[in-house]
């Protein structure tokens, strides 16, 4: 494998680049039944998220240029800015940008306001679109899921992953520890792995387990909510009421704050940004963690961790109701104010297909199973991590909360706010309780507010 670490970045992005294309050639795309350059001459703009899959993406760009005559603004922002970036071009109807990076905790505010199209009207025209080719179904039900709201799809996913449990396997055979299958037992493999760390001179500093802590969208939510599941809590039940001040929330937000906090965590653990906890397991200073499925592109090789060889992964623990997860798909969506609709659904079309999917494998989780079959569940060599990966595409369903809700921005910011006062140390019941409330009075407002809109 070429090493490109000591280059300077310029000459490593240019040797990287020149790479990618000498293993992708138009031709798989060529293959389609549709005239590619129908919109040749057109510009279109990208928003994005500086994730791995998108900034994955970014070198193979001049292809789908090259392929289609269309010319690409390619956009990548931090997460954070990226979400006001999005909501203000989307509110404001400036159609800045033809194509959006889309999630499914945006996505019901995004269709409830008419800001995103439909896309089987595309998907539909054949002069657009060569569904035999294209192979829709594909990708996993379950990333798919994510896309749709009331079986409507408004986005296309790319990039597909679910928290699941990373750890230290060499770390674990060494002090004769099991993978827990509990949140009980892994509270207990915390602490026996953490006494195991201090007794060991050379792996001083590391810490036994993280996960994430800061409040906000797509933070200690993604972790936390799936504990709840697991536990038979629910933040919101059928009828939009609040059920958060359960016995059931309580039990699950005291096993995740154990588990987040005190020995055998970091000590700055509850200000630890999920970048952060990457980073630390990534170089050996973090012996296990919650962490998102498509992180393995990061660890994978000599060249990108010294612990490549060390780690292995398994679902999250089991609860007493079920054993959890929380789906989450990075996908593309058509901005409505946007004056080049074709030209963006061309990019999706082939940002999405299987082709591309393959070409992005080395730096992203594409939701396409055939690239999982026939090509990563042989390159990496990971067993625990490969039978996890099939557990999360046949069992991973979002929580109601994550559906396509139009009220999560504003119930996400309460849970996400009152789960970090927890980890601080506020009473468990107390909290909840006046969470339960503000819930309640929220989803009337934003109720009375929907009624007044129609």
């Amino acid at each position: 494998m070429l090493k490109l670490k000591n280059l300077p970045l310029s000459v490593a992005l240019l040797v990287f680049c020149q790479c990618s294309f000498a293993s992708a050639t138009l031709q798989h795309w060529q293959q389609a039944t549709i005239n590619w350059r129908s919109e040749a001459g057109s510009h279109i703009n990208i928003l994005a998220d500086e994730q791995p899959a998108f900034m994955a993406l970014k070198p193979y760009i001049p292809l789908f240029e090259k392929l289609t005559g269309i010319s690409v603004g390619f956009h990548a922002l931090e997460q954070s800015q990226m979400r006001a970036r999005r909501h203000q071009d989307l509110s404001e109807a400036t159609g800045l940008y033809d194509v959006l990076p889309m999630g499914i905790t945006f996505l019901g505010e995004a269709q409830s306001q008419g800001w995103v199209d439909p896309l089987q009207p595309y998907i539909e025209n054949p002069r657009l679109t060569d569904k035999a080719w294209y192979q829709l179904e594909d990708i996993s039900e379950r990333s798919l899921a994510l896309c749709k709201i009331d079986d409507t799809l408004y986005s296309l996913p790319f990039d597909f992953s679910a928290p699941i449990y990373f750890y230290r396997k060499d770390l674990f055979e060494r002090f004769n520890l099991e993978v827990p299958n509990t949140y009980e037992q892994l509270q207990a493999t915390k602490i026996k792995l953490q006494k195991a760390i201090d007794r060991t001179p050379s792996l001083n500093g590391m810490h036994a387990f993280a996960s994430r802590t800061l409040p906000g969208a797509g933070l200690n939510t993604w972790t936390v909510l799936p504990i709840m599941r697991a536990y038979g809590a629910e933040v919101i039940n059928k009828q939009g009421q609040s059920v958060f001040g359960s016995p059931q929330t309580a039990k699950s937000l005291q096993v995740y704050r154990d588990l987040v906090t005190g020995f055998g965590t970091p000590d700055n653990s509850r200000l630890l940004h999920f970048y952060e906890i990457r980073r630390l397991f990534k170089e050996g200073q973090l012996a296990s963690a919650f962490l998102a499925s498509h992180f393995y592109n990061e660890i994978d090789t000599a060249e990108e961790s010294d612990i490549w060889n060390k780690w292995e992964a398994a679902p999250l623990p089991a609860g007493p109701i079920a054993r959890e997860t929380s789906p989450w798909a990075w996908a593309f969506a058509i901005n409505s104010k946007s004056n080049e609709k074709h030209a963006a659904w061309l990019f999706i079309q082939w940002a999405t297909s299987e082709q591309t999917a393959a070409l992005l494998s080395t730096g992203g989780s594409p939701p396409r199973q055939k690239v999982w079959h026939e090509k990563l569940f042989t390159l990496v060599n990971k067993p625990g991590f490969n039978k996890t990966m099939l557990w999360v595409f046949d069992h991973a369903t979002p929580d109601r909360l994550q559906s396509g809700m139009v009220e999560f921005p504003v119930i996400g910011k309460i849970i996400s706010q009152t789960f970090s006062q927890i980890f601080y140390g506020a009473d468990i019941k107390q909290s909840i309780k006046a969470a339960d409330e503000k819930i309640n009075t929220n989803m009337q407002a934003l109720k009375v507010r929907s009624n007044i809109q129609q």
